[in-house]
């Protein structure tokens, strides 16, 4: 371990709000998408622009773990963590296949407003599920204590700001309010404590609200009862 004793080390519990967000998110778009009325090109324009979100969304949070915690991990607890990391980037190159598939899908579908388009982004949507929660389940079983360990606080708060930077500010706001959503005031104060003080000040209020807003777009947009 490369890192000063005296050193705060993280914490990396916050992540577990940021994935409970996306088991929700990702697991309400199937029905989501399904329910969109085929030609209805407004509501297939709020439904397929907030799949794009939630894919870039995704891909931020993996590609800032590929560049920020799995060079530390594998530098500071090679034993531990080699093997598994192997197993998190094979999970990651699979799932970011299925998210530029359903990205490309959610593209169409936004152009087209059909109902074959509709459902093959529904379909991919579905397919990715299982991949994601078995990716989840083992990055919080596994990793986070690993990140716990071997990263400091500010190694860990600089890999949060790396995965933000990646979307638009409001964006960012949109999906803290999205993370803030049903968590309790435990898990706030720790998502209070990983992001930026500015994005935090901001977030709150304003991410709620943003959120808020969207979710009823979304509900409004789809048959389906959107959670």
């Amino acid at each position: 371990m490369h890192t000063e004793k005296s050193q705060k080390m993280a914490d990396s519990r916050d992540m577990i709000g940021a994935h409970d967000a996306m088991r929700r998110e990702f697991g309400a778009l199937p029905a989501l998408i399904a329910g969109v009325p085929a030609g209805d090109a407004q509501s297939t324009a709020v439904v397929a622009d907030h799949v794009l979100m939630m894919v870039d969304f995704l891909h931020a949070h993996h590609t800032s773990e590929d560049d920020h915690v799995w060079p530390r991990l594998r530098e500071r607890c090679p034993d531990d963590a080699g093997p598994l990391i192997e197993t998190m980037d094979r999970q990651h190159a699979f799932i970011d296949s299925e998210l530029k598939a359903l990205a490309g899908g959610g593209r169409r579908w936004q152009a087209s407003a059909d109902a074959t388009d509709r459902d093959a982004v529904a379909a991919v949507a579905e397919r990715l599920l299982p991949a994601l929660y078995e990716h989840l389940a083992l990055e919080e079983e596994r990793i986070l204590p690993l990140i716990d360990r071997h990263l400091t606080e500010r190694e860990w708060k600089r890999t949060v700001k790396a995965s933000l930077d990646k979307v638009s500010f409001v964006r960012g706001l949109l999906m803290l309010g999205m993370a803030l959503r049903g968590a309790s005031e435990e898990q706030a104060q720790l998502l209070r404590a990983a992001v930026p003080a500015v994005v935090w000040h901001a977030g709150r209020p304003l991410g709620t609200r943003l959120y808020r807003t969207h979710h009823e777009r979304l509900a409004s947009a789809s048959r389906d009862s959107y959670p």
